[in-house]
């Protein structure tokens, strides 16, 4: 099934190579990383889809069929090494380009991570401009001319707020969350989760602030604020009331 999955992948990018921008899928259990790998990523045309868990990014791979896969080694329920063994077992021609990322820098890490069966190893702590130009070096040459071989002028990893610390505003003119009754349109958001998240946002409150109003751990508001952000029902802002989106 895996493999039927591969070669789909294969004969899709084909057709879409006019119209589509790079897929990038970002694994790793740092929201704050993912943070700043998607926000660097997009500003360079990429689309970027986000897991938070090695079985979460081997069910994305198959489903958002990324180009690039960005993959920390140290995850909360399987390897990375064992997520790279298996998406270049089940994807035949090499279809994924799969970058490593760890803090562990020795050089016995990095050639044990390429025999995995990765194209790149990338040392953490890296800059916004050593993740684009890693990345660039994965794109297809069909589609190079949509996306930015390199942005020099991206804030390193260390300039960016921590993802925790960012307060959430609702956006304007998006209207009132129609709450669940027997008498209710259809939601405005169907994902409960970005419903309560929405729900509890009120301009001053912090994201972890307010993940532990909703009972949810650090980790798992990222999905639910990224369906937000996706959707423009919300901006995001640092503690001096800077717009991040526009900033970053």
């Amino acid at each position: 099934m895996i493999e039927n999955v591969g070669i789909t992948s294969g004969v899709r990018r084909k057709a879409e190579t006019v119209m589509s921008r790079p897929r990038v899928l970002v694994v790793d259990d740092s929201p704050t990383t993912c943070q700043f790998i998607a926000v660097t990523l997009e500003q360079a045309g990429y689309d970027v889809e986000i897991a938070l868990e090695g079985n979460e990014g081997l069910a994305k791979v198959t489903t958002f069929q990324p180009y690039c896969l960005i993959l920390d080694v140290v995850l909360p329920d399987i390897s990375g090494y064992a997520v790279c063994r298996h998406v270049q077992q089940s994807m035949p021609g090499n279809t994924v380009y799969i970058i490593l990322i760890s803090s562990r820098n020795a050089p016995l890490d990095q050639s044990y991570g390429l025999r995995q069966g990765a194209h790149h190893y990338l040392p953490k702590p890296f800059t916004a401009e050593t993740l684009v130009q890693a990345v660039w070096e994965g794109v297809p040459e069909p589609l190079r001319h949509t996306v930015l071989p390199s942005l020099s002028s991206i804030p390193q990893q260390s300039a960016l707020p921590p993802l925790a610390e960012l307060i959430p505003r609702r956006a304007v003119n998006q209207g009132a969350m129609r709450t669940s009754t027997p008498f209710a349109l259809p939601p405005v958001i169907e994902d409960e989760q970005a419903r309560q998240l929405y729900a509890a946002i009120d301009g001053r409150r912090t994201l972890a602030e307010l993940a532990a109003m909703i009972d949810l751990e650090a980790k798992a508001v990222t999905r639910p604020l990224r369906l937000l952000l996706k959707e423009h029902y919300i901006q995001m802002y640092d503690a001096a009331g800077q717009l991040m989106e526009e900033a970053l």
